[in-house]
């Protein structure tokens, strides 16, 4: 292995352990509120936090959530000098929040985490994810199927329409994956409480 793939390989591990830090599960417990590993949907991210310690503590984790994503990216970034640290620190990132290693692989579903790397290198994309998210959650009328919606038709739509540089492109492709795959266990968690309710 050469000293660059080294450090690319650094730059993925540190980007995951970036990206597992659980911050709902800490933010819940300094709040004093249910730990939401284990209420609610059993999600680490703002939504779950919003239902078991209100709007304060679930807008501190969005923020820390978005800001992780950035931060492994930049921090990858300086540590190899090269480009190719965009699409391993960022999806390694997210694979960190959907499965933390300091929480037993559990997590939340890598929206927030790959939605901030999108809003610094390509803003308009949550926004189409966004738009087609809420008519998929208003026809469906189920959160998981909206979402993997929304990945598959808005990630090609704006790499399409916006023809971002390579490292945005490789960035986006390996973060949908690594989210669609997430998605696809709560598809079954989320279907399964429809069919006992």
């Amino acid at each position: 292995m050469t000293g660059w793939s080294a450090l690319l390989l650094l730059s993925g591990i540190m980007g995951y352990f970036i990206g597992a830090f659980p911050t709902g599960v800490v933010v819940t417990r300094l709040w004093g509120a249910p730990d939401v590993q284990w209420t609610g949907s059993g999600h680490i991210g703002a939504t779950n936090t919003y239902r078991q310690a209100g709007l304060v503590a679930a807008a501190f984790v969005a923020l820390v959530d978005l800001f992780k994503g950035v931060a492994a990216v930049l921090l990858g970034l300086a540590l190899t000098g090269s480009p190719w640290a965009l699409p391993v620190a960022g999806a390694a990132a997210v694979a960190g929040h959907c499965w933390s290693v300091y929480i037993g692989f559990r997590g939340g579903m890598g929206l927030a985490t790959a939605g901030g790397i999108f809003l610094w290198l390509l803003p308009i994309g949550p926004v189409i994810f966004v738009a087609i998210w809420l008519v998929a959650r208003a026809l469906l009328r189920h959160s998981a199927r909206a979402a993997m919606a929304g990945l598959v038709l808005g990630a090609p739509t704006t790499l399409l329409l916006w023809r971002p540089p390579p490292m945005t492109v490789y960035y986006t492709l390996a973060a949908v994956v690594v989210l669609l795959v997430r998605h696809v266990s709560d598809f079954h968690r989320e279907y399964n409480v429809m069919r006992e309710a």
